[in-house]
C-alpha cells in the first residue's frame, strides 16, 4: 500500500471518531514520527474488544474500534497485576525485578530509583533532543515524597494524579512540576483538554503518554453528554447495588474524549502520528466478567490480571484490521516507541521492538512472555512466564499451575494435577530453564 493511500485511511479514521545490551539498527525513514501512548487504569478484555470467548457486556467504544480497524490488534500482551509495575516496566523496558517495583505503591516510601532512565529521556539522549516529551495523567511510579520525579526524570511536561487513584473524578488534586492544586472538571476530560493545549504548543516532534485513570475506581456516572444511556442513575445506592453499569460508563466516556483529542490534530499531525493503545492490567474484581473470576482479575497472575487489551494503528502502521497474535510484553513499549523516534535500538532491556510487525507477520522476536507481583504481603506473589501455548504461574507460596493456553485460554485445568504428555513437559522444563537465565 503506497503512502497516500495511508494516509488517506488514517485521515477517514479520525474523522469518523470526530539491563542488557542495546542491539543497534537504523533510524527510521520519513523524518520524526510523533507518538501517543493511552494507557487505560483496569480495563481487560472482559470489557472491550472482540476477545474470543468474552462475551459478558461490553463498553461502547467506536473510537477505539475504528482504531482497530485501521490496524493491528494484540491480543497476547503480557503486563503486571498492577499499575505501578506495569508503568515502570513500560518507562523502563525492564521487569520489576530489576528496578525494584513490583506492586501499587503506596505511602512515602518505594518507586522507581533517580538512576533509572526513563523512554523519555533515552529518547533525547538518543535523537539530541529533538522530542518534547509529556506525561498527562496517572504517574504512580514514585512515593508522595518525590512530587516533582516526573520532571526530574526528563520528562518536559507532567500534569496528573501523582498517586494510584483519585476520591471522585469531579474533585481531585493535580500534580505538576512537584506543586499541588485542586481540580473539580471531570478527570477523563481534563487530561483530554490538557494534552489538546499541549500538543498545539508544539513545534517540534512530540512523544505523548496519555495515561488515563479510567475507568479505574471510584465507580461514578460520568457526564451525560459522554455516554449514551441518559438514564442513568447518580445516586451512591444505585451504584453500589450495581456497579458494572458505571464502569463500562467510565471506558464509554473515556472513548468520547479520545475521539474528541483525535479530532483536535491537524491533518500533517493525523498523517505523521503513532498511536498505541493498552490497559495497564485487567479488570478489578468488583466488575470482572466470565470467563474471568474475582480470583483470576486484576491483582493476579492469571490471564484475566495480566492479559490487557492493545491496539496500535497511525504512522506507519500499514497492517489493517489485523489480529497479530505474536508475544508482547510492557517492556517492548519501550523499544518500540524508542525505534520509531530514531533512537537506534531494535532490542534494550528486557524489551524488543515490534515495529517489524507494523507493516508485515514476521518471526517474533519475543519466544517467552513474563510477569510477576511482589511486595504485595499476600498469597498472590510469585511470576509466570509462557511460550506460544503453554504457560507456568509460580506462586511465592510455591504453589504452581500450568495450563496449555492453545485449548485452555481461560485457565480451567492444571495440567499438574495429572502426568504430562512429552510435548508439555519439554515446554515446563523449558519455561522453568527461560526463567533461570533472567539475571
Amino acid at each position: 500500500m503506497n503512502k497516500v493511500a495511508i494516509i488517506a485511511i488514517i485521515s477517514l479514521l479520525f474523522s469518523l471518531v470526530a539491563c542488557t545490551k542495546e542491539t543497534p539498527v537504523g533510524p527510521t525513514a520519513d523524518g520524526k514520527p510523533n507518538v501517543v501512548l493511552i494507557i487505560a487504569d483496569d480495563m481487560g478484555w472482559d470489557a472491550f474488544g472482540k476477545y474470543p470467548g468474552t462475551n459478558g457486556l461490553k463498553a461502547k467504544t467506536p473510537v477505539l474500534d475504528s482504531l482497530a480497524q485501521s490496524g493491528i490488534t494484540f491480543p497476547n500482551l503480557w503486563v503486571n497485576p498492577e499499575c505501578s509495575p506495569t508503568r515502570a516496566s513500560i518507562f523502563t523496558g525492564k521487569y520489576g525485578f530489576r528496578t525494584g517495583v513490583g506492586s501499587a505503591i503506596g505511602g512515602n516510601t518505594g518507586g522507581l530509583n533517580a538512576s533509572e532512565t526513563l523512554l523519555q529521556k533515552f529518547i533525547n539522549d538518543k535523537t539530541g533532543n529533538q522530542y518534547a516529551t509529556a506525561v498527562i495523567g496517572k504517574w504512580h511510579m514514585s512515593n508522595n515524597t518525590q512530587l516533582a520525579a516526573p520532571e526530574q526524570f526528563g520528562v518536559d511536561y507532567y500534569s496528573g494524579i501523582f498517586t494510584g487513584t483519585v476520591p471522585s473524578y469531579f474533585n481531585w488534586t493535580k500534580t505538576s512540576n512537584g506543586q499541588q492544586t485542586t481540580v473539580t472538571t471531570y478527570a477523563t476530560t481534563y487530561f483530554v483538554d490538557d494534552a489538546t493545549r499541549w500538543v498545539k504548543a508544539q513545534q517540534q516532534p512530540w512523544f505523548l503518554t496519555l495515561a488515563l485513570n479510567a475507568p479505574h475506581t471510584p465507580f461514578h456516572r460520568p457526564p451525560l453528554h459522554l455516554i449514551s444511556d441518559k438514564t442513568l442513575a447518580d445516586d451512591a445506592a444505585s451504584i453500589n447495588s450495581n456497579k458494572l453499569p458505571y464502569y463500562l460508563a467510565a471506558i464509554e466516556a473515556m472513548d468520547t474524549e479520545l475521539g474528541r483529542f483525535f479530532r483536535s490534530l491537524t491533518e500533517e499531525q493525523k498523517s505523521n502520528t503513532l498511536i498505541i493503545f493498552i490497559g495497564d492490567n485487567g479488570t478489578g474484581a468488583q466488575v470482572v466478567q466470565a470467563p474471568y473470576t474475582s480470583y483470576t482479575a486484576k491483582g493476579s497472575l492469571w490471564q484475566g490480571g495480566i492479559n490487557a487489551p492493545m491496539i496500535v494503528s497511525g504512522y506507519g502502521v500499514d497492517r489493517q484490521n489485523t489480529t497479530e497474535h505474536a508475544l508482547v510484553n510492557g517492556t517492548d513499549l519501550y523499544a518500540t516507541i524508542a525505534y520509531v523516534a530514531g533512537a537506534g535500538v531494535n532490542q534494550i532491556h528486557d524489551g524488543y521492538s515490534l515495529q517489524s510487525l507494523f507493516s508485515e507477520p514476521v518471526a517474533p522476536q519475543r519466544k517467552y512472555a513474563y510477569s510477576e507481583l511482589f511486595g504485595t504481603g499476600d498469597g498472590r506473589e510469585g511470576w509466570t512466564m509462557r511460550d506460544s501455548r503453554y504457560k507456568l504461574i509460580h506462586l511465592a507460596n510455591g504453589n504452581e499451575y500450568f495450563y496449555d493456553l492453545s485449548v485452555d485460554p481461560f485457565e480451567t485445568a492444571n495440567l499438574l494435577s495429572a502426568a504430562l504428555t512429552s510435548e508439555a513437559s519439554a515446554a515446563l522444563s523449558a519455561i522453568r530453564a527461560e526463567k533461570l537465565q533472567l539475571q
